[in-house]
């Protein structure tokens, strides 16, 4: 998501990552209208003519649409900054019905596939930016939630995915990234012609491209070879890639708890943008800066990567029914971060992925419900409440299953479901009929429920001894095999199991306490 990591990367610098940027307009936005019943864009093929130094662009995008037969008019998403030139239907033109960001193309109620091609130029108001790197100007997309209607027509919605064939035309001085795989690259005429094609759906949100000079990096393969890396950076920068060594160890990792990745190859693309990451489908943008050796936190760069490498699972392939369901796609990415870290670095860096996951959210956040009753703009739903608790509901959810069942439902759950909408409601019935276990009462205090169950402590000096309960959690924590992160001073710490009810310290300071991966308020 267009703001991973950033909590993660904690409190100041956090701020300075929202705060450096250069938008031509941050705070433009799409009103992208909602999707229609029944309407599913199974292919998106644009061909477009980009002026860097103008922000403009105009060419034609073809949408292979299913509509059903009871349909008039096909309700697309389209800044009203651009202009329209015509639309047709099936090579048929149509009349160009325009509302705001609405685009409406009559259909005519004859169902079916149709073929729905718009011709269009103009520069927009959001969705299309440049950012400055050193010695050169970058122009780049951020697609999230519905910006990518600045720039592209479309069902602008995470319920229908769409697979990408994206030719883009630049001047020759340009190099061109882009979700997807490169297909073809050439220069003549003083211009270049880049091609990129996602042979599999994705949200339209993770549509994107960016134009700069770049240097690119050939990373090896994963999954046997099977699967391509490579890193794009800015020029002068390739040195960087070596943070990304990882990539494709994260890859394989990813790979044996999931299934095979989805897509043909896996690139990164270093940009000059505001958010520390953006999971745009097969070819991640990742901030500029966070490559660098003062990062505000070590290799943050190797960290965000992971998280948006997730996403090409949970976010891209299988897709969140609504904005409201926007944690299946941000609490897997948190959480199965933590779990690559562990499997690479070890048991204990794993826990401490754990434990900063839930340090690093608000009250406030932690107490909020996980999927909101309503929702009137996709971005009040971004916050740490789907990416921290998120992540500490499907912690909670496989030491509550055990291991074995737990991998083995998700799996599952993630087969069914590949290139296909899924509620919170799904993912309970689909995780209860793969593990055969009734999970309704976790869902219900730690998924819909609002306030934040606590951990009482009582430590006792005299003896050294600290204890403490579970209140507040509907018995959904009784048994469960959590952990708690318990410090003296400036100690070490260590690991003690929460089901032990106390434990005996050497020191006589009164210790913090922090659960590992399970949001509680500790009193």
């Amino acid at each position: 998501m267009r703001a991973s990591r950033l909590w993660r990367l904690g409190g100041a610098a956090a701020l300075a990552l929202l705060l450096v940027g250069c938008l031509a307009d941050p705070d433009a936005s799409v009103v992208a209208p909602p999707p229609q019943d029944g309407v599913d864009v199974l292919e998106t093929i644009a061909d477009l003519r980009l002026e860097p130094e103008a922000l403009a662009l105009g060419g034609r995008v073809s949408l292979v649409v299913a509509v059903p037969d009871t349909l008039g008019t096909l309700v697309l998403g389209l800044d009203d900054a651009l202009t329209v030139r015509a639309v047709r239907v099936d090579g048929r033109p149509v009349e160009i019905l325009r509302d705001g960001d609405a685009l409406g193309v009559p259909v005519g109620g004859a169902g079916g596939v149709v073929v729905v091609d718009v011709d269009y130029d103009g520069t927009p108001a959001a969705g299309l930016y440049a950012g400055e790197a050193p010695g050169q100007r970058v122009v780049y997309t951020d697609a999230w939630p519905d910006r990518a209607a600045g720039w592209l027509p479309g069902v602008h919605h995470p319920s229908d995915p769409t697979m990408l064939d994206l030719t883009l035309d630049v001047p020759a001085a340009f190099d061109v990234a882009a979700s997807g795989v490169a297909a073809s690259d050439s220069v003549g005429g003083g211009r270049r012609v880049a091609r990129f094609v996602l042979d599999r759906p994705a949200p339209v949100y993770t549509a994107a491209f960016a134009v700069g000079d770049f240097d690119v990096v050939e990373g090896g393969a994963a999954a046997g070879g099977a699967v391509p890396l490579r890193h794009v950076l800015l020029a002068g920068e390739r040195g960087r890639a070596g943070r990304l060594g990882r990539t494709g160890a994260a890859l394989d990792t990813l790979a044996a708890l999931l299934g095979p990745y989805p897509y043909a190859a896996y690139a990164t693309v270093q940009v000059p943008m505001r958010y520390a990451g953006m999971e745009n489908a097969a070819a991640p943008f990742l901030r500029a800066d966070l490559y660098g050796a003062d990062a505000p936190v070590r290799n943050a760069v190797e960290e965000v990567n992971v998280h948006e490498l997730v996403h090409q699972w949970w976010g891209n392939d299988v897709v969140p029914a609504d904005w409201r369901d926007l944690w299946l796609s941000e609490g897997p990415a948190t959480y199965l971060t933590a779990e690559v870290y562990r499997r690479l670095d070890g048991e204990d860096a794993g826990r401490r992925h754990l434990v900063r996951m839930v340090r690093e959210i608000g009250l406030e956040d932690a107490a909020r419900r996980l999927v909101p009753a309503s929702l009137d703009d996709p971005a009040d739903v971004l916050s740490a409440t789907v990416y921290n608790k998120g992540g500490a509901v499907l912690h909670l959810l496989r030491l509550t299953l055990g291991d074995a069942a737990f991998w083995h439902g998700l799996r599952r759950v993630r087969e069914a479901y590949a290139d296909r909408p899924l509620s919170t409601a799904a993912f309970q019935r689909a995780l209860e009929r793969e593990t055969g276990r009734d999970l309704s009462g976790v869902f219900r205090v730690w998924v819909y429920g609002e306030g934040l169950p606590a951990l009482e402590t009582r430590w006792d000096g005299a003896t050294q001894t600290l204890s403490w309960t579970v209140t507040g959690d509907g018995g959904t924590l009784d048994g469960v095999p959590f952990e708690l992160f318990v410090r003296q001073g400036g100690g070490a710490g260590r690991f003690v199991a929460a089901t032990a009810g106390s434990i005996r310290l050497l020191g006589a300071d009164a210790p913090t306490v922090e659960p590992v991966g399970i949001l509680l308020r500790v009193e």
